[in-house]
């Protein structure tokens, strides 16, 4: 995979278990993954899951290459003071 395209992410082999729709071992798009992470946890009926403050928890998957760059966006007291 081409590495300038951005962050690319992997499941550990160890989790498998706990996202039977993804592949492990297999490199793909951060954000490709996480779109599928949280598509299967919607079609979940009882996903029995609890809430973590990431969608691809680290001990769970591997990451490689650098985070994409976000432009800063402004907050509202920024927007009213720069008008």
């Amino acid at each position: 995979m081409d590495h300038s395209t951005g962050r690319e992410v992997r499941l550990r082999p160890e989790f498998a278990h706990l996202y039977p729709s993804i592949a492990p071992d297999r490199w793909d798009l951060a954000a490709v993954m996480a779109d599928r992470v949280v598509a299967w946890l919607l079609r979940r009926p009882n996903p029995g899951w609890v809430a973590t403050d990431r969608i691809l928890p680290p001990e769970h998957f591997e990451f490689r290459g650098a985070p994409e760059e976000r432009p800063e966006r402004p907050s509202r007291r920024t927007d009213a003071t720069e008008l």
